[in-house]
């Protein structure tokens, strides 16, 4: 949380300021800086994972290795929706993006982002991250 002084435009600006850099390290392949994004005890879901990550070292470097298998990279975020309380703050948003992945090119709609931030250090940075994309099979369940 910024001081007294500021408004909460600030965080909202501030926030805005995280996500704009984080999609850009990502869209970039950036990876020499992810770890300034995250708290020391981050958790992160990731889309096609099972496993809760637990540290900001597992959350970086599961990034780092999807990273080195992607190019070309183009991340558009939209439908942004923050919400801060206190030290606490957490954002909605979707990500459309495409690229290659091992040499097959993919394009991704509407993947869905939930995160948790946390003021640390004179900073916002992710305690908390969660994708997934939309399943449409639902008929699949059915019994």
């Amino acid at each position: 949380m910024q001081s007294e002084n500021d408004s909460p435009s600030d965080d909202i600006r501030a926030i805005e300021s995280l996500l704009s850099q984080f999609d850009l390290a990502i869209s970039s392949g950036d990876a020499a800086n992810l770890a300034d994004f995250f708290c020391v005890d981050a958790a992160a879901f990731f889309t096609g994972k099972g496993d809760l990550l637990i540290g900001r070292d597992a959350v970086v470097e599961t990034w780092r290795r999807h990273l080195c298998n992607w190019s070309d990279v183009v991340i558009r975020r939209h439908a942004t929706f923050v919400r801060i309380h206190g030290d606490v703050a957490w954002a909605s948003f979707l990500w459309d993006g495409e690229g290659t992945a091992e040499s097959q090119r993919y394009q991704i709609k509407n993947e869905r982002w939930t995160v948790v931030m946390l003021w640390e250090d004179g900073d916002w940075r992710f305690a908390q991250t969660h994708t997934s994309l939309p399943y449409f099979q639902w008929e699949n369940h059915k019994k």
